[in-house]
């Protein structure tokens, strides 16, 4: 049985060097219907049992395998779904935030549990981690990888996970812009009111817009409040992953549904004139624990 195993190992071990263009047997999907996949599932328990009895340097088995990511997947699913701590394939891949388009990529998946780094860190996430793994006392082993396009040494600390500060930057969402084009006619705080003619405080953001500009959702949540009020008229409010929120108001038109789940980009409603309103503009506000917050703190445009 052994060595049909590895005899099929072999073999799908040198389709993948062709299909993938990496060294590593490819699997297909993640469940046991996938022989490869039941293969990486045991080499990850073999790692894991030696991580658990304190093996060191190249007493530990480290071994790679590859995954084509679909339209369904996320990484925190494929991490359930390999056994293997989410913190171990982003640093492995070099994904900066869950909220990147991972579809269609091709994922190099460890089998030993750890936070893999590149010799020179380039995005800020991993700028980050090497700072803070700058104190690790340890010997980290320096391994070399074959990636999409280029072979590459990473330092890899076994048994590591983020800490609470990197884990927080990871699932912070980028936020982007509500809309394609639009002109701040009133920004955050003090501002004249267009109404009174008083002083008063605006707790986001005014864009002005044509009617019908399709309003996107600044960033992944969840629609947790669609509703009308003598101010904000049609208004949506979103809740975001990392504990925030954001308002869409004046809308002349709402395209998304109360608890639907969205994407950064999502149209979720339309410019309008409800409300307390002078034209045809979007009210735009961030709110952090409840409390409004400048969006132009948040929001990036390249997004």
């Amino acid at each position: 049985m052994k060595a049909f195993k590895f005899l099929f190992l072999l073999f799908f071990f040198s389709a993948s060097v062709l299909k993938a263009q990496i060294p590593y047997p490819q699997i297909e999907k993640l469940n046991i219907d996938d022989y490869i996949f039941v293969q990486y599932s045991d080499d990850v328990a073999e790692a894991r049992k030696a991580l658990a009895a304190a093996k060191t340097g190249n007493e530990l088995p480290i071994r790679f395998y590859t995954y084509k990511a679909n339209s369904e997947d996320t990484i925190i699913k494929i991490a359930a779904r390999c056994s293997i701590p989410y913190d171990a394939i982003v640093t492995l891949n070099r994904i900066e935030s869950v909220q990147t388009d991972i579809a269609g990529r091709i994922l190099i998946l460890p089998t030993l549990p750890a936070v893999y780094l590149p010799e020179k860190a380039l995005s800020s996430i991993e700028k980050l981690i090497q700072a803070l793994f700058k104190k690790y006392k340890a010997e980290p082993l320096k391994i070399k990888i074959y990636g999409p396009e280029e072979k590459r040494e990473i330092f890899c600390f076994p048994g590591e996970i983020f800490d609470g500060t990197v884990r927080a930057f990871f699932f912070m969402p980028f936020y982007r812009f509500p809309l394609k084009e639009a002109v701040m006619t009133s920004g955050f705080g003090k501002r004249q009111d267009p109404f009174t003619g008083k002083t008063n405080y605006h707790p986001g953001i005014d864009l002005a817009a044509p009617t019908g500009s399709p309003v996107m959702a600044c960033a992944a949540g969840r629609i947790k409040e669609i509703s009308y009020s003598a101010v904000y008229g049609n208004y949506i409010i979103l809740a975001h992953t990392d504990g925030r929120a954001s308002l869409y108001g004046h809308l002349s038109k709402v395209y998304a549904s109360l608890n639907e789940t969205v994407k950064s980009g999502t149209i979720i409603g339309a410019v309008g004139s409800t409300g307390m309103s002078t034209g045809p503009h979007l009210h735009f506000e961030i709110h952090e624990q409840g409390i409004p917050k400048n969006p132009a703190n948040f929001v990036n445009d390249k997004k």
